[in-house]
């Protein structure tokens, strides 16, 4: 059976794409911050996955978790799901959730990128990586300038990596989702409403109104997308960006 791990499997995110992966028929590897959450994403699945705790910011933690995996067996593949979000105008942001929001949206992406593509090449292991960037990493948006840069330089990263391992079998590609029903789209929503003065009615229905379909984009639509990204059917598919948006960013 093969072996995916997911990262930031505790999120609404990363539990989807853990369930879409044990569809898929997959052994799923699950790792967030919280071994708790870890374990809730994949509980059921019993003895055809597992749950660890790693704190993605932490270099050293990122290295050693993916020798660990790499011991029991290769994995086929790696989805970086985890990030934070603020809202707040840059001329008065602070620089502890700055760096914090770049620690795991941005460095903990390139620690994963780093441990597991060093191990399937040493391997000679192909295998595909999926990392998560945004609608937001494609278009700038108002109090979202740490937010917009991490997930525009997730971008840029997937590409420089696609293209360095390509001649090892190994592909690389990014997801960029739109408003995504998630409990983090209610994060969002309510610090705009703060930031902008609007109730959070309000606020919430221009998110929805965002996309030229009407409607938020499901968990469970952007899992799908991952699974594809990561499948034999995607064989062909490397450095690309794929929006999972609704049609977001068609005007």
């Amino acid at each position: 059976m093969e072996r995916v791990v997911v990262f930031g499997s505790g999120g609404g995110l990363g539990s989807a794409i853990c369930n879409a992966f044990s569809l898929a028929g997959k052994f799923v590897i699950g790792i967030d911050v919280d071994l708790e959450a870890a374990r809730h994403a994949v509980r059921e699945q019993g003895d055809f996955a597992m749950a660890l705790q790693c704190d993605v910011s932490d270099q050293k933690a990122v290295q050693a978790i993916a020798e660990r995996i790499w011991e029991d067996d290769p994995v086929k593949a790696v989805v970086y799901a985890p990030g934070i979000v603020f809202t707040e105008d840059l001329y008065r942001i602070d620089w502890d959730n700055y760096r914090r929001l770049m620690s795991v949206n941005l460095d903990g992406a390139f620690y994963c990128a780093s441990a597991f593509s060093g191990l399937m090449c040493s391997h000679q292991q192909s295998g595909s990586f999926v990392f998560f960037s945004s609608a937001a990493g494609k278009r700038g948006e108002p109090g979202a300038s740490a937010y917009c840069a991490s997930k525009f330089g997730l971008i840029g990263m997937v590409q420089s990596l696609a293209a360095e391992i390509a001649k090892d079998g190994i592909r690389a590609n990014a997801i960029c989702p739109g408003n995504v029903d998630t409990p983090m789209l209610i994060q969002v929503a309510r610090q705009i409403s703060e930031r902008e003065n609007k109730t959070f009615k309000a606020v919430k229905q221009e998110l929805v109104e965002e996309s030229f379909s009407g409607r938020l984009v499901t968990s469970e639509e952007v899992a799908n997308a991952c699974v594809w990204l990561c499948s034999d059917a995607a064989s062909g598919v490397t450095g690309v960006s794929l929006s999972v948006d609704g049609g977001m960013l068609l005007g």
